[in-house]
């Protein structure tokens, strides 16, 4: 088995290209944020589909390097740090990030926007933070 380097690369180019929407929405004043429904649901989006990406990829580098597979997205997270392919520490930080995805998907009528305003102000951060340790991963096997 082996890892399909050139569809990682063309869903990292998709995290990025969230991430430049993410860096503007998260621009926005609190105030402005959670009466403009177009930016919070945009955020929404960028948000979800950042974290689908991260577990995307850290599925498919699970599977092919090591056999591995997880239906739950915050097993999947937890599973990259288990297996050292983004430091254990940080995988245990941002499991939790699956179950705001969960959120917004599937309990869409108890989200506060308050709270989705507060993910945004350091979503980007971490999905940098996944790219770079998917591409040290990837650089190294």
């Amino acid at each position: 088995m082996t890892i399909d380097k050139k569809s990682i690369n063309k869903k990292l180019n998709k995290l990025t290209e969230s991430l430049e929407y993410l860096e503007k929405y998260r621009k926005e004043t609190k105030e402005d944020f959670l009466v403009d429904f177009t930016v919070n649901a945009a955020a929404m989006h960028y948000m979800v589909l950042g974290i689908e990406i991260i577990t995307d990829i850290g599925n498919h580098i699970l599977n092919e390097n090591y056999q591995v597979s997880s239906d739950e997205y915050s097993e999947v997270i937890e599973k990259l740090g288990e297996y050292e392919i983004v430091p254990e520490k940080f995988a245990k930080e941002n499991a939790d990030m699956a179950k705001f995805r969960n959120l917004i998907i599937h309990a869409y009528d108890k989200i506060d926007m308050e709270q989705v305003y507060q993910n945004l102000q350091k979503t980007p951060d971490i999905f940098r933070k996944f790219a770079k340790y998917f591409v040290e991963f990837l650089e190294k096997n």
